[in-house]
């Protein structure tokens, strides 16, 4: 057997035994909006993970991220959720527009 064919079988017998990465499922993280005040204020996630905020106070909010265009959801009105999915590693901090006081974080690991 020349060589070549040699380290192509040695390859293929190395790789037959290879013992497969398991693939981690994105996972959905909750912040819930209550009481003029996001809970939890901080949370941690993988890339690929969601946060769905849901607005359980009686007054309309905003998820929106201090750095500009990195997200903003809008109106959330009573009862109602949003959700982002997030990518990139980093930390975001994030407001309220209508009541600037309110404030969180999301940090991506």
């Amino acid at each position: 057997m020349s060589k070549a064919l040699l380290v192509v079988a040695l390859a293929l017998n190395l790789s037959a035994g290879a013992t497969p990465q398991k693939q981690r499922k994105p996972a959905t993280h909750a912040v819930t909006i209550d009481a003029t005040s996001f809970q939890p204020v901080s949370i941690t996630l993988a890339p690929g993970d969601t946060v769905t905020w849901t607005n359980k106070d009686v007054i309309p909010h905003t998820a929106t991220s201090s750095r500009s265009g990195a997200f903003d959801s809008g109106t959330i009105t009573p009862g109602k959720s949003w959700s982002h999915t997030f990518t990139t590693a980093g930390s975001l901090a994030y407001f309220c527009e209508f009541h600037p006081t309110m404030k969180g974080r999301v940090r991506v690991k």
